[in-house]
């Protein structure tokens, strides 16, 4: 791509939206912030994707294999924790909704944008924590749900928690690229961190950084929270930490706002990348989606003034890769 003076434009926008509803929250026995029967995250979904349409901006919507089915497996019989599966409801889309979603997925392949739908693993597990036969078993269950839903074989993860998998499974199962935070803590070093932590989320501390190729596998770099939305103002149906509440909440909208256009300003000075992410659970509310809308537009006016390019993950991964 190249601008009215014939110079080539490298700032890139990627987005990737989280699709994992209840199998995103129910290990960590957070159900409380979805709605009741999925009714806002369906509204949200439409909002964002007839904005999308408006505003011709493709986006990467990684989903939980599971969610594509109309029905219950015939077996859950995995090699995965005991009780992984316990309180998963055995039913499907009218009685269990944030675990049967096959129409949200629907809804995004009928865009007029041309939205990557790609994997977020089938039971969202975390990679780096589960055995290799573990993730053998949900690999092939992506395939399968894929292929029975008409998707395309997906070549982008993004893997749940950040958790990465081993490389060797990556290539076994034909995964060309994946979302990585620029730096990842385990679990022990987690308290220490918190007041880091914190403080990279009020500064919206992004990566502005080019993917590139490790071990024949694209790195596409997200910072570990969310970024479209701000964990300090309400996320889904949950309030923020008390620790943010502190701030007025009139201030903490200025400054995710503040945040985010900070972030695309470096990437078009610096002619980099950018990665935003969220979950599609926590744009559904009235607080998030105004400034993701107000931001999006944003986005749609440097395209048109031809500052950015928009790619999903499949894009950058062909463009990365046919540059080499």
């Amino acid at each position: 791509m190249v601008d009215a003076q014939g110079r080539g434009v490298s700032a890139t926008v990627t987005f990737s939206i989280e699709v994992e509803l209840g199998w995103g929250v129910i290990q960590y026995d957070n159900l409380d912030v979805l709605s009741q029967g999925r009714k806002a995250e369906t509204e949200a979904l439409e909002r964002l994707l007839e904005l999308c349409d408006e505003l011709r901006i493709p986006m990467t919507f990684n989903v939980v294999g599971h969610l594509l089915r109309h029905n219950p497996l015939v077996t859950y019989d995995a090699s995965h924790e005991d009780g992984w599966f316990d309180d998963i409801p055995k039913t499907g889309p009218e009685n269990a909704p944030e675990f049967y979603a096959p129409g949200l997925v629907e809804r995004i392949q009928e865009s007029s944008v041309d939205h990557e739908i790609c994997t977020h693993t089938f039971t969202h597990v975390e990679c780096a924590n589960v055995t290799n036969e573990t993730l053998q078993w949900e690999f092939d269950k992506v395939l399968e749900a894929h292929e029975d839903f008409g998707l395309d074989r997906p070549v982008s993860l993004v893997p749940p928690r950040h958790s990465p998998p081993p490389r060797d499974i990556l290539k076994e199962y034909g995964i060309e690229i994946v979302r990585s935070p620029r730096k990842r803590h385990s679990e022990s070093q987690e308290a220490p961190n918190r007041v880091r932590l914190a403080w990279e989320i009020l500064t919206g501390n992004q990566p502005i950084k080019r993917p590139r190729m490790v071990d024949d596998i694209i790195e596409t770099y997200c910072t570990s929270f969310p970024s479209l939305t701000a964990p300090f103002l309400q996320s889904g149906q949950r309030k923020p930490h008390p620790v943010f509440r502190v701030i007025p909440k009139i201030v903490r909208r200025r400054l995710h706002r503040h945040n985010l256009n900070k972030s695309l300003t470096a990437a078009i000075e610096r002619d980099s990348n950018i990665h935003i992410w969220t979950h599609l659970w926590e744009t559904a509310n009235g607080v998030q989606w105004p400034l993701i809308r107000s931001f999006l537009r944003r986005i749609s006016e440097s395209k048109t003034k031809e500052q950015i390019q928009i790619k999903n993950m499949k894009e950058l991964n062909s463009e990365l890769r046919h540059s080499r």
